[in-house]
Formats: structure tokens, C-alpha cells, sequence
């Protein structure tokens, strides 16, 4: 094998110095103590108190060994940082449920005939950017809203089959179909 196709190898690292080795656990320490330390302010703030105690957690000074330590403190912050952010996912879909609500409650008032015409445009809305028909089922038959299950009005027709039956019973060349094919070669 020519030396211009022979795979490279990759040098080998020199081992770390206890020195370089104290600097770089240090910095991750440092990391870590203020990812925790945002994450634990920022849940606090969205809960009102931080997750309960877990007893049966082993404390971080009793962990000896330098790396086991900042391995098992990553794993915490980073659990701690999914809870908050599962938080603040559960909050924003409250407030989206509760300003549907509120849309809702208003466009159904009919005290002064501006809710007739809130509804007239909420499903006018909901007609614009609803496409699945999935949700807009959900939304006509829960709310009872006077939307179709397809977007652009009413589905179209769907098709004579008992006509198609009969045309292609009857041998019709002029069948949507077609005419009747052969076998494939080969099968």
C-alpha cells in the first residue's frame, strides 16, 4: 500500500497532568454549578418552589472520585433543565387553552352584537389556519362551530359507483378504467 492511501492514525493525546487535569474538572464545576444555579432560579420562578427532595439521592460530597462527582451533577442539572423546560411547555398550553376560552366566552356574549361577529371571524380563522381534518372534526363537534371537515367548504362528490360497476360489467371501452390488462411477463 502506497503511503499517500494508508489511513492515518490519530496522534495520541499526551497524558493530562494532574495540574491540567484539576484546571479542566474545576471549569466543568464551574459550568455546572451555574447551569444548575439558572435552572434552579428559573423553575423556581415559573413553579413557585423547587422540585421536592429526593432522599435517596446520594449526596455529591460523598461521591469521591472527581469525575464519577461531576458525571452524576451532570445528569441532575440536566434532569433539572428538562423539568423546566417541560414547565414551561405545560404553562404555555394553559395559556393557550385559557385564551381560547376567553375568545370563546367573549364570541358567544351577545350582549351588544359584537359577539356574532367575533364568532364570524374566529371561524373564518380557524377555516384559514386549521387543516387537518382530524382537528377541524374536533373543533366542529366539541365546539360545536359551524365549520367543515374539510378546508374550502364542502368535500367533494364522491363518485356513481354503482355506474362504474355497471360500465364495467358491461365491457364499456369508454369505462374509467380502462381496458381489462394481461397478465405482466414474466409472472
Amino acid at each position: 500500500m502506497t503511503p499517500a492511501l494508508k489511513p492515518r492514525r490519530a496522534r495520541r493525546r499526551p497524558p493530562e497532568s494532574e495540574a491540567a487535569r484539576a484546571r479542566r474538572l474545576h471549569n466543568l464545576a464551574v459550568q455546572l454549578a451555574d447551569r444548575e444555579h439558572r435552572a434552579k432560579t428559573a423553575l423556581a420562578n415559573l413553579s413557585g418552589g423547587l422540585p421536592r427532595h429526593r432522599g435517596h439521592v446520594t449526596r455529591l460530597d460523598q461521591i469521591e472520585d472527581d469525575e464519577r462527582r461531576l458525571t452524576v451533577w451532570k445528569a441532575r442539572v440536566e434532569r433539572l433543565e428538562a423539568l423546566l423546560d417541560q414547565t414551561e411547555r405545560k404553562r404555555e398550553t394553559r395559556a393557550k387553552i385559557v385564551l381560547g376560552g376567553a375568545l370563546l366566552a367573549e364570541a358567544r356574549a351577545d350582549g351588544d352584537g359584537q359577539g356574532a361577529a367575533l364568532m364570524a371571524r374566529l371561524i373564518d380563522v380557524l377555516d384559514r389556519r386549521v387543516s387537518r381534518p382530524r382537528d377541524r372534526k374536533a373543533l366542529a363537534d366539541t365546539l360545536g362551530l359551524a365549520i367543515h371537515a374539510l378546508p374550502g367548504g364542502t368535500p367533494p362528490p364522491l363518485p356513481d359507483f354503482d355506474a362504474l360497476t355497471r360500465a364495467v360489467l358491461d365491457g364499456d371501452a369508454a369505462s374509467p378504467t380502462g381496458p381489462a390488462r394481461g397478465r405482466k411477463k414474466g409472472g
